[in-house]
């Protein structure tokens, strides 16, 4: 399954949320203020398992309009998304 996080982990538990439901061979995506998170050293620990595994997804998009590089995640662009999204249907949006 696929899932998408868009709010700041500053301001919502959002991501948290969605880490405590994923399951084996489940795939997340970071967009929106969510891809703060793959650059703040306090969420490594708990996105690096994703990121070992091919599973976490950074929108380069969002990134580069916050002036932002990732320090975790695969980057993805919208048509990468859109792929993504295709193979594996509607995502469970958080």
């Amino acid at each position: 399954m696929l899932h998408t996080v868009k709010h700041s982990p500053f301001s919502h538990h959002s991501l948290a949320q969605a880490l405590r439901h994923l399951q084996p061979g489940d795939q997340l995506v970071l967009w929106q203020d969510a891809v703060i998170a793959a650059t703040l050293p306090a969420w490594l620990p708990r996105l690096q398992p994703l990121a070992d595994d091919g599973r976490l997804y950074v929108m380069q998009e969002d990134l580069s309009a916050r002036g932002l590089a990732p320090i975790i995640g695969e980057p993805l662009t919208m048509a990468g998304l859109v792929e993504l999204i295709v193979s594996q249907g509607s995502p469970t949006a958080w």
